[in-house]
């Protein structure tokens, strides 16, 4: 089961992400029809918590299961990278579906690389984590410095990128229309939600891990 939920969610991950950076570097122009380079279009995508978050999910399945005596695999396999990933790809999909999917109707291959980023990878990303992780006697506080630092590098990536380009990948954290300020805060207002997220996570790989053992 293991194996198969892994496989399956690395595939979907990995064949989204070589999907979608076809279709933006054949599209010739951004989403509001203006033209762009395939450099500039690569810079835009990969803006994108969405994508960088699926390729997190992909390399932390991926990378352990083709070479796992390598330096790489012990990082990507680390609990607190799994940890983080899970909660981050969770985000993904909550936040898409709450806060941007009636602004974006992809068609064609779009809306499947949209199901895939959005919905599929995030729920059986997440099934994957809770019913394989071992947290172990983990606690959740002592783990939030760690479990913060890949939004958190984020954030302070899309603002300095922002800063350069003059665009941001989500209104949001747009700082050009809402000021630094009112986007620092939707910022840390989205990191306290992905902390109650990783919280919530753990909770439930501590139960099924519990149910688990017991029933041996």
């Amino acid at each position: 089961m293991r194996l198969i939920l892994g496989t399956t969610t690395a595939a979907l991950a990995w064949a989204a992400l070589v999907l979608q950076i076809g279709l933006n570097l054949s599209s010739g122009v951004d989403p509001f029809g203006n033209p762009r380079t395939p450099w500039m279009s690569m810079v835009d995508l990969f803006g994108y918590f969405t994508i960088l978050t699926n390729l997190l999910v992909a390399l932390v399945i991926t990378i352990p299961a083709v070479a796992p005596k390598s330096v790489a695999a012990g990082f990507f396999s680390n609990l607190r990278t799994t940890w983080t990933a899970a909660a981050a790809i969770v985000v993904v999909g909550i936040a898409y579906h709450v806060l941007l999917s009636a602004q974006y109707n992809p068609a064609g291959l779009g809306a499947w690389t949209d199901l895939a980023f959005h919905y599929l990878v995030p729920t059986l990303f997440a099934v994957y984590w809770v019913t394989t992780a071992e947290v172990g006697g983990a606690r959740f506080l002592p783990q939030i410095g760690v479990l913060s630092l890949y939004p958190f590098a984020y954030f302070v990536y899309v603002i300095g990128r922002g800063e350069v380009l003059g665009t941001y990948p989500y209104f949001f954290v747009d700082v050009r229309t809402l000021g630094l300020l009112s986007a620092l805060k939707n910022a840390l207002g989205i990191l306290v939600f992905y902390l109650f997220v990783a919280w919530v996570l753990a909770l439930l790989a501590g139960w099924v891990s519990r149910r688990r053992t017991s029933r041996a």
